[in-house]
């Protein structure tokens, strides 16, 4: 689905939301999914026209599995260049273990991780501080883990991962508390997103928020008790 031009949800991608960006110096795609995503993405692709091989890098806005758990099979696809956080990047090796989640889904976790397990994968590319490219400006914006980043084309469209959230109308939500590794700190970059200037909104959970986006997340941040 084109969300806006040269932009495109991957349809039927289980997990969190997958972005195509067509446009621009490269074509990337952010985040990837659970497993099973290639498949997918390589059905998109022919629709479009497309090889997989055409897509240059791959950016994973953090090692959630539900955005990285397609992360190996579509690096095979594609031969693109892996991009992640520094912080992230041993859990895509699987020399750490992801965020820990507390209370009941964190136990629901605990049961599946047998079932639902991240494919281990090395990065190609780890990020260290705030950088640019691929025609993006690419921004660490830790809470919801350690190495959360975001993706900003200035004054078009920034893509947030699961820095915030957002409902079935387009309305901008604040990241969830429960899945949050330090609730204060997102909020924290929620303000770093909140300064940045974008259109479209779009994230890892929600509806695209589209139409003076940046505004909207400033007065949902102002709200935010």
């Amino acid at each position: 689905m084109e969300i806006i031009s040269g932009i495109h949800k991957i349809d039927g991608v289980r997990g969190a939301n997958c972005y195509l960006v067509t446009s621009g110096p490269e074509m990337v795609l952010i985040d990837c999914g659970m497993r099973g995503s290639s498949r997918k993405l390589a059905d998109y692709m022919k629709v479009l026209g497309k090889n997989p091989s055409d897509i240059k890098y791959i950016f994973i806005t953090h090692a959630d599995i539900d955005h990285a758990g397609g992360a190996a099979e579509i690096k095979h696809l594609t031969g693109a260049k892996l991009v992640i956080h520094q912080a992230e990047a041993d859990v895509l090796t699987g020399k750490e273990k992801g965020k820990q989640v507390k209370g009941l889904l964190g136990l629901l976790f605990k049961l599946l991780a047998p079932v639902v397990r991240l494919k281990t994968v090395d990065p190609d590319i780890a990020i260290r501080e705030n950088t640019e490219l691929a025609g993006f400006k690419i921004i660490q914006t830790a809470g919801h883990t350690a190495g959360s980043i975001c993706l900003n084309q200035p004054g078009k469209v920034l893509f947030a991962g699961d820095a915030l959230k957002s409902d079935h109308a387009g309305n901008p939500m604040p990241p969830s508390k429960m899945m949050a590794a330090d609730i204060v700190q997102a909020k924290a970059s929620v303000g770093i997103i909140a300064a940045l200037d974008f259109d479209t909104l779009l994230v890892g959970h929600g509806a695209p928020v589209k139409g003076k986006a940046s505004q909207k997340v400033k007065e949902m941040l102002n709200n935010w008790q």
